[in-house]
This record gives C-alpha cells, sequence and structure tokens, in this order.
C-alpha cells in the first residue's frame, strides 16, 4: 500500500464496514472470553507478516481507567501543534468507526479505511490459517489498522490508547518512548479484577523496560502508587509522579472552558482549557509531563505548542455543552462510579461559582450490561431531580426498564414512572419537552448514550452495524 491512499473498487465503505465487523467483536458482544483466554501471541504473528509497522513510528502508549482517551486528545494536540504528523488511536468511537484512527487529529477518510481493509484481509486470513492462534478479532484489526496506516503515512509520532487492561491489550506488543498510566478505579472488574491493586498489576503491564512511565493523579493512590512502583523497579524504568512534580490549579471561566495554571520544575502554563472538571485539569497536567519529557528525548515540543495544543483540544462526550440556553443540553460519557463522581463534583463546583445557574437536573441515563448501574445510578441521585432512563442501539445496552426499576429502588423521581423509551432520542425530546428554560438535561451513563444524544442534536447520521457475529 503506497503513502498515497486509492480506492480500490471491490469493496463500498458499508460493506468494508462489515467485513472487518465479521470478526469477533468483544466490544458489542454480550459474551466475552475469560481474561486468562487472552493474549499477544495471535498480535506479535500477524505484525511480523506486516514487518511489524508498531514499531515504525514513535509511539506514547497510555493505559488507565479514567481520562486515557482525553489525555492521548490532549497529547495529540500538542504534537499537532508542534508542526508535526501525529496519529491518535482511540476506542471507542461515537458515530463512525474511522474516529478510531486519527491522523494529524483528523479522522482517516473511508476510502483510506476500504483500502486498508481490503489490503490487510489477506494477512488477516493468513494469521487466523497459519497461525495457530485462533482468528483475529475486530479490535485486533483495528489496532493494527492504525500501526499500518502511520507507517505508511510516515507519522512523526503515533499516540496509542489501550482498549482494556493493558497487559495483554493488543496494543501492548509495541515499545513507546513513554508509559503512561491515567486514573486507575475498578471498572471491567469481572476480566482485570475486583480490586484496583489487581487492576493496577494488569495496567501496569504497558511498562517496558528502561521507558520511562508517567503515573496521573490517583484517587486510590495508597494502593495503586506501590503496584506502579514495584513494576517499574522491576523493569528499571523511571517513574515520574504527576500529582507530586505538578502543581494544578483550575477555575471555570463559562460553562464549555476553563482557566488553568499548571506549574512544574521547567515551566509554568496558563491556558484556557475547552473540557470541563478538575480531572480534565489532572489529565492536562499528566499531557504536559509527557510532552516536557518527549522533549527531553529530542522531539522539539515549546511552551507554546503545549498551550496552543491544549487550548484547541478537542474530544467530544466529556461534560460537552451540546446547548447553552433555554435549557441547557450536556453529555458525558460516564459509566463507573469514578467518573460519575466527577461529573457531579464538575456540576456541582459550577453551580457554587454561579457559573451555571440551573433549578433542576434531568437525567437521561443508559448503561451497558457489566457495569455497575446501581452505582453510578447513585453517585447522580443527589444530582438529578428527574430521570429519564434509556436503551441505547448498542447490543450490550441494558433495557430502560431495568434501569427504571433500579431507580425507583434508589427513590429517585422518574418523568414516566411506568413507561419506557423506545430510543435515546425519544428520551432527549421528552426530557427537553418537560425542561424550563432554566434547567439542565444531562444524557450520560454510557459512551453510547452521550454519542446518540449528539446525533440527535446534532442531526448525525450514524453508522448502522447489521453484521455482528452470533452469540449476541
Amino acid at each position: 500500500m503506497g503513502q498515497n491512499f486509492s480506492t480500490p473498487n471491490s469493496l463500498s465503505y458499508s460493506e468494508a464496514v462489515d467485513l472487518c465487523l465479521s470478526l469477533a467483536d468483544f466490544e458489542r458482544n454480550t459474551h466475552s472470553p475469560k481474561h486468562s483466554d487472552f493474549h499477544l501471541e495471535r498480535m506479535i504473528f500477524l505484525a511480523q507478516l506486516l514487518g511489524d509497522p508498531q514499531n515504525a513510528v514513535p509511539s506514547v502508549h497510555v493505559a488507565g481507567t479514567k481520562g486515557k482517551g482525553s489525555t492521548c486528545a490532549m497529547v495529540a494536540s500538542i504534537i499537532d501543534a508542534s508542526g508535526k504528523n501525529v496519529g491518535l488511536a482511540t476506542s471507542p468511537h461515537l458515530h463512525s468507526l474511522t474516529e478510531r484512527i486519527r491522523f494529524r487529529m483528523n479522522p482517516i477518510p473511508k476510502n483510506d479505511f476500504i483500502t486498508l481493509v481490503s489490503d490487510l484481509w489477506p494477512f488477516i486470513e493468513q494469521t487466523s490459517t497459519e497461525g495457530k492462534y485462533g482468528g483475529v478479532t475486530w479490535f485486533e484489526f483495528m489496532v493494527t489498522a492504525a500501526f499500518h496506516y502511520y507507517a505508511v503515512k510516515q507519522a512523526d509520532m503515533q499516540v496509542i490508547e489501550t482498549g482494556l487492561g493493558g497487559r495483554l491489550d493488543a496494543t501492548n506488543i509495541l515499545c513507546p518512548l513513554i508509559s503512561v498510566i491515567t486514573s486507575i478505579s475498578l471498572d471491567h472488574t469481572k476480566i482485570l479484577g475486583d480490586t484496583v491493586e489487581l487492576i493496577a498489576g494488569e495496567k501496569s503491564g504497558i511498562i517496558k523496560r528502561d521507558i520511562p512511565v508517567i503515573v496521573a493523579p490517583q484517587p486510590y493512590g495508597e494502593e495503586v502508587y506501590p503496584v506502579i512502583s514495584e513494576v517499574a523497579k522491576e523493569k528499571s524504568s523511571s517513574v515520574l509522579d504527576v500529582k507530586s512534580a505538578y502543581e494544578v490549579i483550575a477555575e471555570p471561566n463559562d460553562i464549555k472552558t476553563q482557566n488553568i495554571v499548571i506549574t512544574g520544575d521547567i515551566d509554568e502554563y496558563s491556558f484556557r482549557l475547552p473540557l470541563m472538571g478538575p480531572h480534565q485539569a489532572e489529565n492536562a497536567a499528566t499531557a504536559i509531563a509527557v510532552s516536557e519529557t518527549l522533549n527531553d528525548l529530542g522531539f522539539e515540543i515549546s511552551s507554546s505548542n503545549i498551550k496552543s495544543g491544549l487550548e484547541s483540544v478537542h474530544w467530544p462526550a466529556r461534560l460537552e455543552v451540546l446547548q447553552d440556553n433555554g435549557p441547557i443540553l450536556m453529555v458525558d460519557g460516564a459509566h463507573n462510579t469514578h467518573s460519575a463522581s466527577s461529573v457531579v463534583q464538575a456540576i456541582n463546583d459550577m453551580r457554587r461559582r454561579d457559573i451555571l445557574k440551573i433549578d433542576r437536573v434531568i437525567l437521561i441515563f443508559g448503561v451497558l450490561s457489566g457495569h455497575d448501574s446501581v452505582g453510578v445510578l447513585q453517585q447522580f441521585e443527589s444530582l438529578a431531580s428527574l430521570t429519564v432512563p434509556v436503551r441505547s442501539r448498542h447490543p450490550r445496552s441494558s433495557p430502560s426498564g431495568l434501569i427504571r426499576d433500579q431507580a425507583q429502588k434508589l427513590g429517585m423521581s422518574l418523568v414516566k414512572p411506568n413507561g419506557e423509551m423506545e430510543s435515546v432520542g425519544d428520551g432527549v425530546e421528552l426530557a427537553l419537552s418537560i425542561a424550563g428554560a432554566n434547567d439542565l438535561v444531562l444524557g450520560t451513563g454510557s459512551i453510547s448514550v452521550a454519542a446518540e444524544v449528539i446525533e440527535w442534536k446534532q442531526n448525525i447520521d450514524p453508522e448502522i452495524y447489521s453484521n455482528i457475529p452470533a452469540g449476541i
């Protein structure tokens, strides 16, 4: 595949999407393998067939429970502001598969995705038949496609987010310039372990020998730091603790931006971040730590690049305001108790400062199975005056009736105590129809709910995936 991509005639975009989604898809499948069944041998075999593209471009590798996507976006935006060609590979996507493979901060063109599927497919089949490790999964394909794309495009840097865990994640075949571990809390406990120490051990699996490690501020620092430190010591890798190394001062400017001052040993950075909440200020400090470390490694990034990159970063569905008056409409992809708590904290902080002047919060809420829906609902209990349970299109989405029953047991007031919503869009229409001019309508509980609220508001045609493997 040449550096300039051309569209093959054999596949349409929808056919390319259906073809890659014919692979096992554990993100959307209701039945996932045990963690002991995960391994990297298949990814290693596939990558070797392609000439190990993951090693062709310098990397920043990011794992964590929360904040890893936002941190990746900030780091990539800073690198982009420095004038370099940066690849950004993240998951999940909101509206299109192409969002998972970004180049120079933009989703790749659909024609390029068609070419990736066409050119990689023979290697996918060869791996499945000759590799002796079973069939390639959809996530493995998308990760491989990102590595290959950035190698062909001769990117200057790639910022790679893990999918699940770290140690056995498909992205963990690369050897980065820097390993980054963002906030760790309880999530995916059936797969990664039911304590933060066990989860920290899995996330620490991305640490490579003699490669510096940057650790974001941790809500469970006493449990997490010793685990990371021990793994780093075994690997002879230095550790930079962002919480100790940087002073962070953040104050909301309005409901869309916050003024931040971050001070470290090297410089002081003052900027306006278009992402809300104290947790995003901590993510910005982590991104600065990554940028300064890259600079130390000879990858030139100036203080002005850092400021410009952070002020221009765009990462939707994170306390994103879709409508700023009469009533306010906001979305966030919070899906565990820690992220929900961060959302509540951010909203209450804006209310205390009179930046967010609202009478009520009307909650549009839906979750995916496997997540602690009751625990997340409890975080929003004190915030929400009324709740609208919804079910997104995602195959693993919990029925809205189940959420309704859970909310009722918690004593939460429902807009329709005995009814169910047919779609997220219906839930948005209902919530806005009863909301007053001074109310906040908040869509949350999963990234899929946030995405569908955005689609409803912005008239975005989503990709509808019909080719889902059996077992869902």
